[in-house]
């Protein structure tokens, strides 16, 4: 069996011969050979996958930010500040309620009518948000609706409080005006927790933005963990590749063919 030539220039160096010898050694070195190959083309795969996931996050990150632009002030996240509109709508209930009990109808009836008057603030809510950046007067028709619906349900709960009180009517009024101001209040607090929600197209991006970060960073994790897999692996061939060499090369050489096994494993022969 002839011997290896190796030259002072690592990379100029053939170790095709070595690789052959080293792996004639043992089957479990062979083996071993096998092995690292394999996790060299899994590491490199894991890494093409982690530079596309990184540019599809960063594509991502630059589409959800454009159309952030467009509203700045609208940041909050949508689900969050449209559950903290239906809250106000709900806190709506008690108030609702007593407006329907002046209907005089049943106890269903009663909770029908309070759910359609609950209904109709949070239509009213919606429409408000949804017509203040497109059409004013669309916006200012519903705000003049709005107002006077609160001011009937207003009326109504003084109708029923007149009705059933006994303190008179300054009591009954003052009580009507309170649950009004309340009503009103809660609805300023859903309309404003909308205008201050993200646009859904933000929303829709900035979902996909995310979702596309957590790929970039678990294909990151992945190809880390499989170049450390493979360089455990590389480390123990080296030591068959270091007891082969010893008493062929000097220890000035041993470094220039450590490196050209080194990248004959990793597959990145320059042809």
């Amino acid at each position: 069996m002839s011997t290896p030539r190796v030259p002072r220039e690592g990379p100029r160096f053939d170790v095709t011969q070595l690789i052959r010898q080293v792996n004639a050694s043992n089957e479990a070195v062979e083996d071993l050979y096998l092995r690292i190959r394999q996790a060299a083309d899994i590491a490199k795969r894991s890494e093409e996958a982690t530079k596309l996931a990184a540019v599809t996050a960063e594509t991502a990150k630059i589409a959800h930010q454009t159309i952030q632009a467009e509203h700045p002030q609208r940041r909050a996240p949508l689900p969050r500040q449209r559950l903290y509109a239906l809250l106000t709508v709900m806190l709506d209930g008690v108030a609702c309620f007593f407006a329907a009990q002046a209907l005089d109808g049943s106890q269903d009836t009663t909770i029908v009518w309070a759910a359609l008057f609950l209904a109709v603030l949070a239509a009213g809510e919606v429409a408000l948000d949804f017509y203040r950046d497109r059409r004013q007067r669309a916006w200012r028709t519903v705000m003049v609706v709005l107002s006077a619906f609160v001011a009937a349900l207003g009326i109504l709960r003084f109708w029923f409080l007149a009705t059933i009180g006994t303190s008179g009517l300054i009591p009954a009024a003052l009580g009507a005006a309170l649950f009004t101001a309340v009503t009103a209040a809660f609805l300023f607090v859903g309309y404003r927790a909308l205008r201050m929600a993200e646009a859904p197209q933000a929303f829709r991006a900035r979902r996909w933005a995310r979702s596309a970060a957590q790929a970039a960073q678990t294909a990151r994790a992945n190809a880390d963990r499989n170049s450390r897999d493979r360089e455990r692996l590389i480390d123990a061939y080296l030591v068959q590749v270091r007891r082969r060499v010893l008493g062929l090369c000097t220890a000035e050489q041993q470094p220039f063919v450590e490196k050209a096994v080194r990248v004959h494993l990793l597959g990145e022969e320059q042809a």
